[in-house]
């Protein structure tokens, strides 16, 4: 069984948590109440950026949540399409993290990174995305997917499947952030980068694999098993 910490601040939480400090010690000295306050938004950032306790114990061959949060839609969608290059039709999950949840964005699955891209775009809101489920705006979703600001990263499991994550902005995540080069070898649960705050995380997994979860569900990152990936492929290991 794989942990990790619950010690310590993820390492794209620390310029954030830097300027809040700053910022707190001036305004105590300036402006006292002021200071109380802003100590408040430091704990509360010290929490959501942290890198949470997690007990890692995924089956083989199955695909976790890369993030905390709740399941917001569930769709199957063809090859190509939403703007990707995934070679296969695929089923995409959408996941909704909240301000008040950890915001570390975790390897679902064990494998290694293929390409990490940033597409630049707009910061616009996703209407209905916190409401009832039954409110959800397709034609506004499928826009902000399109002209949204967003990081795809692709991982290619050792079952020899490749899984797409898809980080995408939303008005309060403007830093869509993941350091890590291709090739970057993968464990479930590795820390793989954060969306600086409260983003949308979509995965996009091969049509054919088997859902563990429902749309509504809320999910905990690097626990929640999303879906049984299919058999390993021929000289996958």
């Amino acid at each position: 069984m794989n942990r990790l910490t619950n010690v310590e601040i993820a390492d794209d939480g620390w310029p954030v948590l830097a300027v809040a400090g700053l910022l707190t010690i001036f305004m105590t000295f300036a402006v006292l109440p002021i200071g109380c306050f802003l100590l408040g938004v430091l704990l509360w950032l010290a929490h959501i950026l942290r890198v949470p306790n997690r007990h890692i114990a995924a089956p083989a061959n199955t695909v976790v949540a890369p993030v905390d949060g709740r399941i917001v839609q569930i769709e199957r969608c063809s090859a190509g399409s939403d703007g990707t290059q995934l070679p296969y039709d695929a089923i995409r999950i959408t996941l909704r993290t909240r301000l008040t949840d950890a915001q570390l964005l975790c390897s679902p699955a064990d494998g290694y990174l293929v390409d990490n891209c940033l597409l630049p775009g707009m910061f616009a809101g996703w209407p209905g995305i916190d409401g009832d489920l039954g409110k959800i705006q397709p034609d506004t979703w499928r826009d902000a997917r399109h002209f949204n600001e967003r990081r795809e990263l692709t991982i290619k499991t050792n079952s020899g499947y490749p899984v797409l994550l898809v980080q995408l902005a939303t008005k309060t995540a403007r830093q869509l952030v993941c350091r890590l080069a291709d090739g970057k070898q993968l464990a479930v649960g590795n820390p793989m980068g954060i969306a600086r705050i409260a983003g949308v995380t979509e995965i996009y997994l091969p049509a054919n694999s088997k859902l563990k979860v429902v749309a509504g569900q809320r999910v905990v990152g690097a626990e929640t098993v999303l879906a049984a990936l299919p058999p390993a492929k021929a000289g996958d290991s």
